[in-house]
């Protein structure tokens, strides 16, 4: 399929004296209560934007993230965590979020997209994200790009060895990610101000298909036509 919905978690952990990762191979926090062997925290201090995926801080990838030229990204989701911290999208050398006079700034405050968890009952909670990105950012082929997280505060002072997700910086995005043919229909919803979305992508392939059955079946009629002249011609 040529439209996948990927999603990007980063937290402020890294390994601590045994390793605890998942099946990604980031450190995890062990909630069994052994602050032996639980991820540590590090330090953030303020007004330093770090790339959320390449920024030396927590689990980070290998490499920058940056599209071929057979791909498009459309990112509508964010979220970041604690409070006094906020997420800006990076195109290039260009950041999303500026201020009125077009200077960045942190980005969007955490408290415009929240991610922490929420209390379903008792016991029990789940990641919490409630804002969606309108309009969503476009990313286009071959553009670098990346998430970076500032805090107004230092964050995790110390390194302290972190018991829960409310001690540790997070964040996260979540996008669609558009290759194939599928890459160059969304570039002509693009050119068109369509806004590019599945269900939009499925439209335009759907006008393709019907333009085509009429256009083949006019061709198909055009050629009847022709055969019958001939024929009364004959006669």
């Amino acid at each position: 399929m040529s439209i996948r919905r990927q999603a990007y978690e980063w937290r402020n952990i890294v390994q601590g004296s045994t390793d605890i990762v998942n099946n990604s191979g980031h450190p995890i926090l062990n909630y069994a209560g052994d602050t032996s062997v639980i991820g540590r925290a590090i330090e953030i201090p303020p007004f330093v934007p770090y790339d959320i995926m390449v920024g030396g801080i927590g689990n980070n990838l290998e490499v920058p993230a940056m599209l071929r030229a057979h791909q498009l990204i459309v990112i509508d989701h964010m979220g970041s965590y604690p409070a006094s911290a906020g997420l800006n999208i990076r195109i290039g050398t260009t950041r999303y979020f500026q201020n009125p006079d077009g200077i960045p700034d942190i980005g969007m405050p955490s408290s415009a997209m929240p991610f922490q968890p929420v209390t379903i009952s008792v016991g029990e909670s789940k990641l919490g994200f409630f804002e969606e990105i309108t309009p969503p950012v476009y990313v286009l082929p071959g553009q670098t790009w990346g998430i970076e997280f500032t805090s107004f505060e230092t964050l995790n002072s110390g390194s302290p060895v972190p018991t829960s997700d409310t001690e540790i910086a997070r964040a996260y995005v979540r996008y669609l990610l558009i290759d194939g043919p599928d890459q160059l229909i969304a570039m002509k919803l693009l050119q068109q101000n369509i806004p590019i979305s599945p269900e939009n992508i499925q439209w335009y392939k759907q006008n393709l298909i019907r333009n085509r059955l009429r256009a083949d079946l006019g061709m198909e009629e055009m050629l009847e036509e022709r055969l019958r002249d001939k024929e009364r011609r004959l006669i």
